[in-house]
């Protein structure tokens, strides 16, 4: 995964984080439900990101650093 993808999906799970709590603090209702699954796709992209962040660093970290 790319640098850029990487800091594109981290960006927008930052986003939906937020807004998500706002939902779910302000909202009831459908507003509520809506902030559930907005926290739960920003959840999913961190870990994306994470996972996509680790692969990137063992692929340019192939030999021992000695």
């Amino acid at each position: 995964m790319s640098r850029r993808a990487i800091q594109a999906v981290l960006a927008l799970s930052v986003v939906l984080m937020a807004a998500g709590i706002i939902l779910k603090v302000t909202g009831d209702g459908d507003a509520d439900t809506v902030g559930t699954v907005a926290v739960a796709l920003a959840s999913v992209g961190s870990i994306v990101a994470s996972v996509g962040s680790s692969s990137r660093a063992a692929r340019e970290n192939d030999g021992p650093d000695r």
